[in-house]
């Protein structure tokens, strides 16, 4: 019997490969993240024909093409969080944390105590650096942000490696590179350069190479720049002309509604072109030869996001020309980048781990979907605080007319004026449920739920109470929360918006591309918090410290 028993464990060792794969992976010399903001699931699978073949005759490789063969393809990739959008996406991708931990549950929000909205990453003991003029310029640090990212790990390991974020958005780089990253860098758009801040660059000075990037960023041959089509005349395009509704949108207003788009040289409108990928991957490749990333002894992590596509898609929509574009060109951007990887690094790609995901989805345009007969709109936020506004002084009475009872409203959090509550003697809970009773008369909202709910577990059922769960972080988030209908957005500026747990906005592609790693398509549900200790154990660190996922051992080889 004791032979049997020990037979089964020594060919159980030998027949289950994830136990056996894992013991003898190897440490990467690099580790990419790659993020593209405001990504959808679904763009890889609809303009697939458009992009590079994973590789050409001379050897070259392609951008998603060959990542989608050569890598571990997780189509469906979730955060499964009550709201979708920068700040909580790119504070998830490396710490594997929701946001009640993190404390980033938005990209901003009113803090009480303070009497002052917060934007998730400033700051202002930490100043800009880069900039002549800091003048009504807050400073950035990830100070807000609660526990480490795989970054971090490697640090407090001991290891000497380098980490370097680096986006256009400050809050994608910053909350990316967690607390020790050796740099994080984002880009100015009112002085049209790359800056940081002094929690990165104490003495208050840029690198070299940042400085010197920045002076070739702003020579321009021309004034004007123009933005034409990659898509090629002779192919049927998915989309025959650009949807956007209506057409005088803000952004669209500046640049044209379509294409050729001209775009004045060294303006906001720049970034919100193809050329904004070509300015991150051009940062992203200089940080890879001043730091010498991926030549040394122990892993180093560069993590990088793409704002542009965020940019394109707010301002066009999904269904536009100019998205399926903007897909085209970082299909390119990426070829470029990883064949550069290829070269530079000793060992080439099988000693790189790359990674795609997103940071967000985005929801169709309301009024395009109307028109197709689906049940959609939007909400007008200040006629929704008027409302409430003239309740509150009916119920209660009038207060100062500098004054109101709700000091800030953003993605259908509303946050309570703490000081009229107080003049009044009047306790909060109970304006909370006057708020939730005018909120829950609207066509636009599935469920109301207050920050006494949230405490009493009195919560929304379902994918909502989870997501509510997960997300909630008190001081934060709002006093009362309105959870829109799907396809119901707020009525901004934006063609279209992300800022819910349906699926359009919170699924996202995930791709793990390396030599530990199966090639193809893997058919599963997986979330993004998975992918923080899966790196973890690539690099011989613990995950970090509030990390919530699990390795993803179906993405290994046997």
């Amino acid at each position: 019997m004791q032979k049997k028993i020990s037979a089964l464990i020594f060919l159980t060792f030998f027949i289950t490969p994830q136990a056996y794969s894992l013991t003898e992976i190897k440490k990467p010399k690099l580790i990419v993240v790659l993020i593209i903001d405001q990504f959808r699931a679904d763009y890889l699978t609809r303009f697939k024909e458009r992009f590079l073949p994973a590789k050409n005759s001379n050897g070259a490789v392609g951008g998603f093409n060959y990542l989608m063969t050569n890598g571990a393809y997780f189509p469906y990739a979730q955060y499964d969080i009550l709201q979708s959008m920068t700040g909580p996406g790119h504070a998830t991708v490396l710490s594997g944390a929701f946001p009640y931990q993190s404390g980033i549950p938005l990209n901003d929000w009113y803090d009480s105590q303070l009497g002052k909205n917060i934007y998730c990453v400033e700051d202002e003991a930490y100043p800009i650096v880069g900039l002549l003029d800091n003048h009504n310029r807050i400073g950035v640090s990830p100070k807000n942000f609660i526990g480490s990212t795989v970054g971090d790990e490697l640090k407090n390991a001991g290891y000497p490696s380098k980490v370097i974020s680096i986006a256009l958005k400050d809050r994608a780089a910053v909350l990316m590179g967690g607390h020790r990253a050796d740099l994080a860098l984002w880009f100015d758009p009112k002085s049209f350069q790359w800056i940081s801040s002094k929690f990165y660059l104490p003495e208050g000075v840029l690198p070299t190479w940042v400085a010197k990037l920045n002076e070739e960023v702003k020579i321009k041959k021309s004034p004007m720049k123009i933005w034409s089509t990659k898509l090629q005349e002779t192919m049927k395009s998915y989309f025959a002309t650009t949807s956007v509704y209506p057409n005088d949108k803000k952004l669209v207003g500046k640049i044209g509604p379509v294409f050729n788009h001209g775009i004045a040289a060294c303006s906001p409108e720049e970034l919100s072109s193809p050329y904004g990928l070509e300015l991150t991957a051009q940062a992203a490749l200089r940080a890879i030869d001043f730091y010498n990333l991926g030549k040394n002894k122990t892993p180093d992590l560069l993590a990088i996001s793409f704002s542009s596509h965020d940019y394109v898609g707010h301002a066009f929509g999904p269904n536009s020309k100019e998205i399926e574009d903007m897909t085209v060109s970082e299909d390119r951007v990426i070829s470029t980048l990883l064949n550069n990887l290829k070269n530079k690094i000793p060992g080439g790609l099988n000693d790189v781990i790359v990674v795609l995901s997103a940071d967000h989805g985005v929801a169709p345009n309301s009024d395009w979907l109307i028109k197709n007969k689906m049940d959609a709109g939007r909400v007008d936020v200040g006629l929704l605080q008027s409302k409430i506004e003239d309740f509150l002084n009916l119920k209660y009475g009038k207060i100062e007319s500098a004054k109101k009872w709700i000091t800030y409203v953003v993605d259908f959090n509303f946050y309570i004026n703490r000081e009229v509550a107080k003049s009044k003697k009047i306790n909060i809970t109970e304006i909370e449920e006057d708020i939730k009773k005018i909120l829950q008369i609207e066509e636009a909202f599935a469920f109301v739920f207050t920050h006494a709910d949230y405490n009493k577990r009195s919560l929304p059922p379902g994918m909502h109470e989870r997501q509510i769960l997960k997300t909630y972080f008190a001081g934060r988030s709002g006093d009362v929360i309105a959870i829109p209908k799907p396809f119901f957005v707020n009525g901004d500026e934006n063609t279209t918006t992300h800022m819910t747990g349906y699926s359009y906005d919170r699924t996202v592609p995930l791709i793990l591309l390396g030599a530990p790693f199966k090639h193809g398509t893997i058919p599963k549900i997986v979330d993004v918090i998975d992918l923080a200790p899966t790196l973890s154990i690539l690099s011989g660190t613990i995950p970090p410290s509030s990390s919530e996922g699990r390795v993803l051992t179906e993405a290994f080889n046997p």
